[in-house]
């Protein structure tokens, strides 16, 4: 068969699986969104984040201006995210048998379960990331309705304390998030027209002031989840050497899809992220 058809645009097969990536991985829900959505396959594969450190308030003994203000000095600090952490094999190859005729639609099928499988790799890699360089943690085995809006106030007022204000947001495991989405729905319906729009559009949370999604339980290795601001995590996805072959030496019969991606992450504000534990431990 001749595959000489098969003519992919190997920048919109990247932006593809980039978008798709962004879609099906839990994790990229936690990155910083100021470093993401930009396709990144040209130049160095890192992040470099400009953070700027705490200042303080000048308080005068009077109102008075004698001379003039003392301005602030602000200090930044650099933080550089290698995007080479996670190497990952985005190679597909479709046999003559099973391709027949119908080579697009077999490739957009095959590429679907690629997708699939890297979303879980970079899942896997970042919630590791997070269970690393996480060590804030608060309990989180609510039993009432009432329990779990004490504990999200609760853990909203842990990172206000933390000087992390607005945009809350939860990650829970996927059988946690079932629980949680039961009982804040029972409490939210039949009180608040935020509750009552909440159901019906399927983001309860919001009515607390929180978004909510859920995490694959395998995802996670002791923990029910995460309460965190975005501003936690920077990471992104880097882009590398996309290929076809219609025949390669050494896959004689076969369409192949040669393509590299790599992957990288980093807490830079851990006082923006708490892990929830069902029981913490000393």
């Amino acid at each position: 068969m001749n595959y000489t058809e098969v003519n992919l645009d190997l920048q919109g097969t990247a932006q593809r699986i980039y978008y798709s990536l962004l879609y099906r991985s839990t994790f990229y829900k936690f990155l910083n969104e100021s470093y993401i959505g930009t396709l990144r396959n040209t130049g160095v594969p890192m992040i470099e984040v400009l953070k700027s450190k705490n200042i303080t308030a000048n308080v005068r003994a009077t109102k008075e201006i004698a001379n003039r203000l003392n301005p602030a000095l602000m200090e930044y600090e650099s933080v550089k995210v290698d995007l080479t952490e996670l190497p990952l094999d985005y190679s597909i190859r479709i046999p003559l048998l099973v391709a027949g005729s119908d080579i697009t639609n077999t490739l957009e099928d095959a590429m679907e379960k690629k997708d699939q499988a890297v979303a879980l790799a970079v899942d896997t890699y970042g919630f590791g990331v997070l269970a690393d360089q996480v060590t804030e943690e608060a309990i989180w085995n609510p039993a009432t309705q009432e329990e779990y809006v004490t504990t999200i106030n609760g853990l909203r007022a842990r990172l206000f304390n933390n000087n992390v204000f607005d945009d809350y947001r939860m990650g829970l495991s996927a059988t946690e998030y079932a629980n949680y989405v039961s009982a804040i729905t029972s409490v939210l319906k039949y009180e608040t027209m935020a509750g009552v729009e909440g159901v019906d559009r399927g983001t309860i949370a919001v009515a607390y002031g929180v978004g909510a999604f859920p995490i694959n339980d395998e995802m996670l290795d002791g923990v029910k989840g995460y309460f965190y601001n975005p501003i936690a995590v920077v990471g992104d996805a880097f882009f590398d050497t996309f290929s076809q072959f219609n025949s390669p030496q050494g896959y004689p019969g076969y369409f192949v899809l040669e393509g590299n991606m790599m992957f990288g992450a980093k807490v830079i504000e851990p006082n923006a992220i708490i892990a929830l534990k069902e029981t913490i431990s000393g």
